[in-house]
């Protein structure tokens, strides 16, 4: 049985979900955002497939579950500096390959100053922006957090995590309740619409319930931490309802009529309950044949590159095949498996071997620093 980095059975049902996920986003971009947003306004238009694609933002949200759930996991059983080196050797290889797919892609149209600086800032991956590619947002929240579970393991309180679950719930508890006082805050705005929207305020829910779903699976549930698992829950169906009422209303004009925010909070429940499954029903999934669940987690190790292509890629896919005259359904389908099998290229071919060679630099670095320190208390 294949186990995850904390010992336990390896959560295949986590890697289907993150793919369905990038799924949904890649849907949600292409399929409606591409024609609908008020940024794009592409002449081409979708409306047959619009009450689906719309709501498909909601996977970002579950990607932070997923994320809160996955990472605590994986700090279980590591050091802080084995945490930062996964984390690097997992962020880095797709992020320096695929911002430069991407810039190759807007290179056909324009290259520019403000192009170069934003692909640096994507391959190095700062969080302040802006970046190569307007989804790379969600790496600068990943990061936050990332730090946030880093600082707990340097500081020998791995055992701790539920207070941060708790932290992260209040936090943004408090945050969402002022958007919802003081829709019209500037200093609100700036939390939500900048670099700011980093920190864990109106996100945090969304990782904290990966916490508690992790605690819930290791049997670590107080009654503070049940408190807290339902105070994110409210507040992460209040920001999911929150951000489809003005998701509807950036969108208005250009579909023509408004849209529900009710199927997205529905998707985002529907998506927990599944991630719940995933984890509780980890041994009898892990005992599925192997080339199934082989699959599966190839599906896993895509997600995160197409999660990376599928946005400037994709929409200038959709651009060449609707200038050829192909019905905009065609096309987006076409795009969409494009975009995936460079996303298959990326995690087969194109992140081993630059993995390797961080970890042979790693390697060589560590046994630098061990070397130095015996020759210090030698002396």
């Amino acid at each position: 049985m294949v186990k995850s980095e904390a010992g336990s059975p390896y959560i295949y049902g986590v890697d289907a979900l993150r793919f369905v996920c990038a799924l949904m986003v890649t849907m949600f971009h292409l399929g409606f955002a591409s024609w609908a947003s008020p940024l794009y306004l592409r002449p081409y238009k979708m409306p047959l497939i619009e009450n689906i694609a719309q709501p498909g933002w909601v996977g970002v949200e579950l990607f932070f579950v997923i994320s809160g759930l996955v990472i605590v996991n994986s700090a279980a059983a590591a050091t802080a500096m084995s945490f930062l080196r996964g984390r690097i050797l997992r962020l880095y290889p797709a992020v320096w390959i695929c911002a430069s797919l991407t810039l190759i892609v807007i290179a056909t149209q324009d290259v520019n100053r403000r192009i170069i600086k934003n692909y640096l800032r994507s391959i190095t991956l700062y969080p302040g922006g802006p970046w190569i590619d307007g989804q790379y947002w969600t790496l600068a929240c990943e990061i936050c957090f990332y730090a946030l579970v880093f600082i707990m393991c340097a500081m020998g309180q791995k055992a701790r995590m539920p207070a941060l679950a708790l932290g992260l719930s209040l936090a943004s508890t408090v945050f969402i309740a002022l958007l919802y006082a003081l829709p019209d805050s500037d200093i609100l705005a700036t939390f939500t619409e900048t670099a700011w929207r980093a920190i864990p305020f109106y996100y945090g829910c969304q990782f904290a319930i990966g916490i508690y779903i992790w605690l819930l699976s290791q049997a670590r549930m107080s009654r503070i931490s049940w408190v807290g698992l339902i105070c994110a829950l409210v507040t992460g169906a209040a920001q999911i309802y929150m951000a489809g009422e003005n998701t509807s209303e950036r969108t208005l004009a250009a579909a023509g009529h408004s849209f529900s925010p009710l199927p997205a909070v529905a998707i985002w429940v529907a998506g927990l309950i599944s991630i719940v499954a995933s984890v509780t029903y980890a041994k009898q999934i892990s005992r599925l044949p192997t080339a199934l669940l082989q699959s599966v987690k190839t599906l896993g190790s895509m997600t995160y590159p197409l999660y990376l292509l599928h946005f400037a890629i994709g929409v200038q896919l959709l651009d060449w095949l609707t200038d050829l005259e192909m019905t905009p359904l065609l096309a987006l389908a076409l795009a969409v498996a494009i975009v995936c099998v460079m996303s298959l290229a990326v995690c087969k071919w194109g992140e081993p071997p630059i993995r390797s060679v961080l970890r042979l630099v790693f390697d060589r670095l560590g046994q630098r620093v061990a070397g130095l320190q015996a020759k210090e208390s030698r002396v």
